[in-house]
């Protein structure tokens, strides 16, 4: 959940699967995509804010309570998340063969510019992968190998989500308060599955020809586009597939920034006065994250997750104005985060260019 750049490296990212010509970088860098990203978390901050006095202007004691306690909820919410956010940097940098993995701070950074992406874009999840495997490979990583990584890492965190979905639905069916609400919690698992079955097939089954003619079409226009690349691409990805201790690491990086985010569920709660066992707070984010999938298409999945929040936290008794508060929070944090993370991508993609520019002018010529 990526198209890569030829980079410095050496020319095995080059034509492979979305390699951007001169006119595709220069698009990129000039086009006011990220302005969108912008416009989406003003408008989703806004939603936020008025979401809170709306459903509390008859409640000014709780409103003034809700406006005194967001900041520390929101500050927790970030405390948890942005662990979790080296976490998953983690599991996609146990991917990368040893002599080829950057610092964990960059692809921290990477990772922060995906999910970003994922926050405030539609469909953000697909180009934020997109332009992190392409920032990846400018660090010198070969190009069908950083698309590869970016992709299986993304099969790899639906899976870990699978097991940790499961383990939700088994408290949920423990607890034994929520069977009314099982079915919700299967649907929600079976479209984990679903997801994470469906790349697994499209990965290992990729249509070739079909694909490598739709390239050759694209070269007449891009002549820097190899439509023999995608081969490589999937070469490498049944690579990686065969390589379990790669896969195990990455499942268990991933599994830990999932089990973390109970952590903050938990710790919201408690702070609005809604103290919950960790095992209920597991039980609320693992259905609330699978049902959020089903609004993978909008930017943030917007209130899809806050109706996820409400619907899982009630299972457990949670009331709805907890549960909405909870939510308000994380929306927040997902604002304060992802702005200066598209603004901070954005940078990125321009100094890499400028960078990719400088390297390809030729030098000064002996008696020059």
């Amino acid at each position: 959940m990526r198209p890569q750049p030829q980079h410095p490296a050496g020319r095995a990212g080059a034509g492979g699967p979305g390699t951007l010509s001169t006119t595709e970088q220069a698009a990129i860098a000039q086009a006011p995509w990220w302005r969108r990203g912008v416009r989406n978390g003003l408008v989703l901050g806004g939603l936020v804010l008025a979401a809170a006095i709306a459903l509390n202007l008859g409640d000014l004691d709780g409103l003034r309570r809700m406006v005194a306690e967001a900041p520390f909820a929101i500050a927790i919410s970030i405390a948890v998340h942005i662990p979790q956010i080296f976490l998953t940097a983690m599991a996609w940098r146990a991917l990368l063969p040893p002599q080829h993995r950057p610092p964990v701070l960059a692809m921290a950074r990477l990772r922060w510019y995906r999910e970003s992406a994922n926050a405030l874009l539609p469909a953000g999840a697909l180009v934020g992968q997109a332009a992190a495997a392409r920032l990846l490979a400018r660090r010198g990583v070969p190009g069908e190998m950083a698309g590869a990584t970016a992709t299986v890492d993304l099969t790899l965190e639906a899976v870990s989500q699978l097991f940790f979905t499961l383990a939700g639905v088994a408290l949920l069916l423990g607890v034994g308060g929520g069977q009314g609400m099982v079915g919700f919690a299967l649907a929600g698992l079976a479209i984990a599955l679903g997801g994470a079955g469906a790349m697994v097939l499209l990965q290992r089954r990729l249509p070739l020809t079909l694909l490598e003619r739709g390239l050759a079409r694209l070269a007449r226009r891009w002549p820097a586009i190899r439509p023999g690349a995608i081969r490589d691409f999937q070469a490498a990805i049944l690579a990686l597939h065969a390589d379990w201790p790669r896969l195990v690491a990455a499942v268990l990086w991933h599994t830990a920034a999932w089990l973390s985010g109970v952590l903050e569920v938990a710790g919201i709660l408690w702070l609005l006065g809604q103290p919950v066992s960790l095992a209920d707070g597991m039980v609320i984010e693992t259905l609330a994250q699978a049902l959020r999938n089903a609004g993978f298409m909008l930017p943030g999945a917007l209130a899809v997750q806050e109706g996820a929040i409400i619907g899982a936290a009630a299972l457990v008794g949670v009331p709805a104005a907890a549960a909405l508060a909870m939510a308000l929070a994380r929306r927040a944090r997902e604002v304060l985060l992802s702005l200066p993370g598209l603004l901070a991508w954005q940078r990125a993609e321009g100094a890499a260019m400028a960078a990719g520019k400088g390297a390809a002018a030729p030098g000064p010529r002996p008696g020059d």
